[in-house]
Order: C-alpha cells, then sequence, then structure tokens
C-alpha cells in the first residue's frame, strides 16, 4: 500500500521542513475558568500535498504469500535462534529473495498480524523471510490475513523491478508497493469559543432540540495521536492506543480532528464537539517525520493493524483524516472487512484541487462516506477534491479545535491548546461525528443505510445548480437537523 499523508493543514515551512508559521490570528479573551483558552488563535490553511512528491513510501512492499509455501516448515513460534537460520522456503520462492539478501538490500521483514510479534519484525531474525512467511500465517490474527507481511528494502532499491520479479514468482499471491497516506432549540453551549465555531451552525446543530445520546457508540480515530492532558478530550477519549510510538502527538492533527468530534460540551472551557461518544484513538503515525522530503506519513504496520483493531473491537464508525494517491489490494480488502462488519468508514477527499485533483484513498474505495469541504459561503473550498465518488460536504475552513498543551517540534508555543485549521481532514470530523448520532438514533442500521441518511438529509446547495448530486458537492451539505430527526 501507499503510505497515506494527512489533510493536514501546513503552513509555509520555516524553522525546518515541517514546520509551520502563523499567518492568521484572532483575539479572544480567556476564559476564567480554564487557562486552556489562549489570547490568540492561530489559523493554519490547509496542507496541499505537491503532486512532484513520491506516490510510493520508498523501500517497502506488501507480499502476500500463499499457506502452502511453508509447509514443512517447523513452528516457528517454538524454534530456537539456532534452528531458525535453517529455515528455507521452496528454491522456486526462495531464489529472488536470496539475491535481495546477497545484495544487502534486505532490512526487515515483519508478518503484519503476528498475533506473537504484534506487527514487527522477529527479533532474533528480522531479515529471515522463511520465518516471517511461517509466522504471517501460522500465528495470524484472522484466517483471512494470512501470509501479509511489508518487505522493508533499502530505500535506494528498484521497487519496480523487485515488485515484477516477486509478481512472477510461484507461492507469491500478490505483491504491490505502499501508497503514501497523508494528512484532509436547544441553549446555546456555555463554552467561551463555541461561536467561533461556525461549522456548527451551518450544519444545523443547533437546531436540534436533543440529540441522540451516542455515549455508547463506538468511534474509532486513526490519526497522529492525541493529548489526553487537554480538558475538553480527558473525559472525551476512552482509549488511546499508540502501540510503536509515544504517547505524544507531535503534529496536533489527531487532537484537532478529535476535538471537532468530542470536545466535551457545556464545561465552561473552549469549545464544543458535534457528539458525545465513546471515541478510540489510534496512533498511525511515527514521531519523525520522511528524512526525504519532512512530511508525516502513515506507518503502513500500524496503519493496518489498526484497521484490523477497530474491526475486532467492535467500532461502529472510523474517521480517517487522511488519503494519497493510488489504492493498493491490502487496503482495500481491510476496508471491506470494516464495512462487513458494520463499521461506517468516514474519509476526506484530500487538499489536491490545484495539483492535478487526483482521486485519493482510502475516500475512493466503495463504500466508504467521502467528505469534501466548504467555507463560510457553503462554496467548495478552492483546495478540495472533487470526483463522482464524493458523498457529501462538511465545513473544512476556519474550523476552530482543541490542540496539544504543549508544544512540540513540529509545533510553535502559539500552535497549542487551540487552533483554527483549515483542510477536508477538519470536515470529515463533523460527518463521522453525526453518523455516530444516526448510529445512536438507528443502532441497527448497516454501514449503507448510514450513508444513505447522511446524504438523503444533506442540504442543496444554491452552487449544486438544482442537481441532485455533483463531483463539488456530493448530496449537498451536511446537516444535523434532518438527519437524526
Amino acid at each position: 500500500m501507499k503510505a497515506r499523508k494527512l489533510r493536514l493543514p501546513r503552513k509555509t515551512r520555516t524553522r525546518n521542513s515541517v514546520a509551520t508559521k502563523i499567518d492568521g490570528r484572532k483575539s479572544s479573551k480567556r476564559s476564567r475558568e480554564s487557562t486552556a483558552v489562549p489570547a490568540r488563535i492561530a489559523h493554519m490553511p490547509a496542507h496541499e500535498h505537491s503532486a512532484a512528491r513520491q506516490k510510493h513510501a520508498p523501500g517497502q512492499l506488501i507480499v502476500r504469500c500463499k499457506e502452502d509455501v511453508t509447509e514443512g516448515l517447523p513452528d516457528v513460534r517454538h524454534a530456537t535462534i539456532a534452528s531458525l537460520h535453517t529455515f528455507a522456503l521452496p528454491e522456486v520462492v526462495e531464489s529472488p529473495f536470496k539475491k535481495l539478501e546477497e545484495q544487502g538490500l534486505i532490512r526487515e521483514v515483519k508478518p503484519i498480524f503476528s498475533r506473537m510479534t504484534s506487527g514487527h519484525a522477529l527479533s532474533v531474525a528480522p531479515t529471515n523471510v522463511a520465518a516471517a512467511f511461517a509466522m504471517s500465517i501460522r500465528d495470524s490474527e484472522a484466517e483471512d490475513l494470512r501470509g501479509i507481511t511489508l518487505l522493508r528494502l533499502a530505500r535506494s532499491t528498484d521497487l519496480k523491478k523487485v515488485e515484477k520479479d516477486l509478481a512472477a514468482t510461484p507461492g507469491i499471491e500478490y505483491v504491490h508497493r505502499v501508497p503514501r497516506r497523508w494528512i484532509s432549540a436547544r441553549p446555546k453551549p456555555n463554552d467561551p469559543l463555541f461561536k467561533k465555531q461556525w461549522g456548527l451552525e451551518a450544519i444545523r446543530w443547533l437546531n436540534v432540540d436533543t440529540l441522540p445520546d451516542a455515549a455508547t457508540v463506538k468511534v474509532a480515530v486513526l490519526d497522529t495521536g492525541v493529548d489526553l492532558t487537554h480538558r475538553e478530550l480527558k473525559n472525551s477519549v476512552q482509549t488511546y492506543i499508540h502501540d510503536g510510538a509515544s504517547s505524544d502527538d507531535i503534529v496536533g492533527h489527531g487532537t484537532h480532528v478529535s476535538g471537532i468530534i468530542a470536545a466535551e460540551i457545556n464545561n465552561n472551557v473552549g469549545i464544543s464537539g458535534v457528539c458525545r461518544c465513546d471515541l478510540t484513538v489510534w496512533k498511525v503515525f511515527t514521531d519523525t517525520p520522511d528524512p526525504d522530503d519532512g512530511e508525516f506519513y502513515v506507518d503502513e504496520v500500524m496503519y493496518q493493524r489498526a484497521l484490523n483493531a477497530a474491526r475486532n473491537a467492535g467500532m461502529r464508525v472510523m474517521n480517517l483524516s487522511i488519503g494519497g494517491g493510488d489504492p493498493s489490494q491490502t487496503e482495500r480488502m481491510l476496508f471491506r472487512r470494516l464495512i462487513d462488519a458494520g463499521v461506517t468508514v468516514v474519509a476526506a477527499m484530500g487538499n489536491e484541487f490545484k495539483e492535478g485533483n487526483p482521486k485519493e484513498y482510502p475516500g475512493a474505495y466503495p463504500g466508504v462516506v467521502a467528505v469534501g469541504a466548504v467555507g463560510k459561503t457553503r462554496r467548495r473550498a478552492s483546495f478540495s477534491n472533487t470526483g463522482s465518488h464524493i458523498s457529501i460536504a462538511a465545513p473544512g475552513i476556519g474550523i476552530l479545535s482543541t490542540l496539544p498543551m504543549k508544544a512540540s517540534a513540529d509545533r510553535a508555543a502559539d500552535e497549542t491548546k487551540y487552533a483554527s485549521w483549515d483542510g477536508t481532514s477538519m470536515a470529515t470530523p463533523h460527518v463521522t461525528a453525526v453518523a455516530a448520532l444516526i448510529v445512536a438514533a438507528n443502532p441497527t442500521f448497516t454501514p449503507a443505510q448510514v450513508r444513505n441518511r447522511l446524504i438523503s438529509t444533506a442540504t442543496k446547495l444554491s452552487a449544486m445548480g438544482n442537481k441532485n448530486k455533483t463531483d463539488e458537492y456530493g448530496y449537498g451539505l451536511l446537516n444535523v437537523e434532518r438527519a437524526v430527526s
């Protein structure tokens, strides 16, 4: 699969290749009840990923082997260190890997869904292809995930040639490069920054007398992490999983997305989230940017394992404010499993309209609710991608939400606590939260029924020209009032 990149709002690079420059600030009075409300609210426009940058992660291939290639091998789970070095695949299968090893190109082979290694390479034999294949088949978390491994090679490797050679190798079910995925009338709440949340008015959030209680609806956010010390989120995020990385949200993107969905309402602090739900955050990004371009990309193993874990944990709605070019066979299969298991998947359309308007994934997979962004005028945001797969539009310009309480290597001191960001990343969690409200009101709804409720109740916009659906807005603007009535 290609690495997925954040649908991240990002400014001109200044401090280093991943730093941001703030060019828009709005004044607000500091709340007496909370020092978490900053004196100035930073505004960051949508990050538009350059089309000239690599579409695939360097040095990485997903390889799925057939189950019979490891017949006759001992049980790797009980093998000794010495015996592991004697493991070998049939010569016709082993040959291309042996050539790569002789050239010193293999760095790791990770059985992604191994229960014992939790997606890591075997520590005593990280480059042993036979042992990794055996582990991926005999120790898999699920039968339909057997044989899936991540082959990590030297970044200078000619991946096209290796992919072609392995695809022609007997015993290999499929092989593909990793696509990059990047970072996309009730009384008014007493939260002091609520008046700055124009998006809630746009989606008619205040027009609902009583919102459905989604406290038991399991919602997943796969992102850069979350700051559980933030007063808006400490009671809202029920579970935080960050296996393979620190608990810090270096970028702040996941904290911002989580706040849009579920920042605590009526706590006299900051902002209001769209709903109260059972929120679980999976961190699927490592703590360091890519050395080539300074961008943060999805870690493929963390990402795939989180997609499987969310399914196993009984999630009902999933937010993916990420995207990138080209589909992949493995990723497509994982999303099919999620949707078949009853998970409504909501994903960003992407911010690359000015970079050729590419079709981006996972938003373009069948059954996924793809979300575009609009501004205060209810017109499409200039950066928001378009396409026939778009489902719905939601507010995505100047969206105020939470940021980690402390600065990081990727955020300055004034990029903490709260900030106003642009991006389809910000539009997506609005839809995710309303999907959770729909599930709360209709617990037996399937993902297809949730999607149908979202699109059938959307507000038709004047820019749609009396059409039922357009490539710019889908079926219209998200409408909470109609969706939950």
